[in-house]
């Protein structure tokens, strides 16, 4: 049999989906020969909409490379939970199996990472809000920040999730600490990046306890969903951990700043709404108009952990990976050399 990694991506996707159909019977007692599967995406998961005869769709996550141990899912499910009975964020509600637990390993033949599945409640609507809408970005600014309310005000025992950071997303994240990742940014890209370590790391440590908790770590605009009946939920928590709020609203800003760039104004119209929905339910993390800057830089840095990851084991992300990572690369070039970087707003 060959190796996983050397099957073609469709191929992966089939072997991943027989695997989920069987432990959907076996575990959770649905019929998973009789569930309509849609994949949504497959990059570090393969990820599927889940839909029985007759009944209200899931969403079926397999990890299958090295990456949160079961553990730390149980965390994120834990998190999970906990905002859906607040409340206050609309998120996927988790499922736990049969016997009570939230995640599951599997074991895909010719693979030898862990590989780990966990289902949830399908969170209906749309992803990728209609940001020019009106309403649309305050509702987007108060949905992070009814996010971070919770993580400030609802404890979480053993909350074991990773710690993103200058430390673990920049001094030693993948893309400056692997030859591989080294290889795919070229001996510029990675001076470049280099540099811009040394230059906002001082920024990336400033900010007290009141500045740090649980945050998504992916907030970016598809991560988001319009709701049927108005409002924004949020989805996909598999980086969730801990870090300064600011990388969140960094996250959402750059997402967007990507799409409306090109149209004067819209950028900076929408990041003010944004930033208004947000302070209606809590004020923005201290010294908000200087740290922004560097938080849009490790927002990027962890795009480029992320594409010089998985570009050499996924074809998906090996289609767009390189001219993501010249992008990037270009960017902090600008930003050596004196430019504002993408997103930074000249006043809030």
């Amino acid at each position: 049999m060959k190796s996983f990694s050397q099957l073609p991506h469709a191929t992966q996707l089939d072997r991943l989906e027989e695997q989920t159909r069987a432990a959907l019977t076996q575990h959770y007692g649905l019929d998973g020969a009789a569930v309509r599967m849609e994949v949504q995406q497959y990059e570090d998961n393969a990820v599927w909409r889940v839909t029985p005869p007759g009944q209200e769709s899931y969403v079926a996550r397999l990890s299958v490379r090295d990456g949160r141990p079961a553990h730390q899912q149980r965390s994120e499910m834990r998190w999970l939970e906990s905002l859906a009975a607040s409340r206050t964020v609309a998120v996927p509600e988790p499922v736990t199996t049969t016997g009570g637990h939230y995640v599951v390993p599997l074991e895909v033949p010719g693979h030898d990472e862990p590989s780990t599945l966990a289902l949830l409640h399908w969170l209906p609507g749309t992803a990728e809000p209609p940001y020019r809408q009106p309403g649309v970005a305050e509702q987007m600014g108060s949905t992070t920040a009814y996010l971070h309310e919770h993580a400030a005000t609802v404890p979480l025992p053993e909350f074991d999730r990773p710690v993103w950071d200058a430390e673990t997303i920049l001094l030693k994240g993948h893309a400056l600490t692997d030859p591989a990742a080294r290889e795919q940014l070229g001996a510029e890209g990675t001076d470049v990046l280099r540099r811009v370590a040394e230059s906002i790391t001082p920024a990336l440590h400033e900010g007290g306890p009141e500045d740090r908790g649980r945050i998504h770590g992916d907030l970016h605009r598809e991560n988001m969903i319009a709701l049927p009946g108005g409002g924004i939920g949020v989805i996909d928590f598999d980086d969730c951990g801990t870090g300064h709020y600011l990388l969140d609203i960094a996250t959402v800003l750059s997402s967007v700043h990507r799409i409306a760039r090109k149209e004067p104004g819209t950028y900076e119209k929408f990041a003010r709404d944004f930033l208004a929905g947000y302070t209606q339910v809590r004020p923005l993390p201290a010294d908000f108009a200087r740290l922004l800057e560097p938080y849009l830089l490790l927002r990027d840095v962890f795009i480029l952990n992320f594409v010089t990851t998985a570009a050499p084991v996924n074809s998906g992300v090996a289609s767009w990976g390189p001219a993501r990572i010249a992008g990037i690369v270009a960017n902090m070039q600008a930003y050596g050399e004196g430019a504002p970087y993408p997103g930074t707003l000249a006043s809030t």
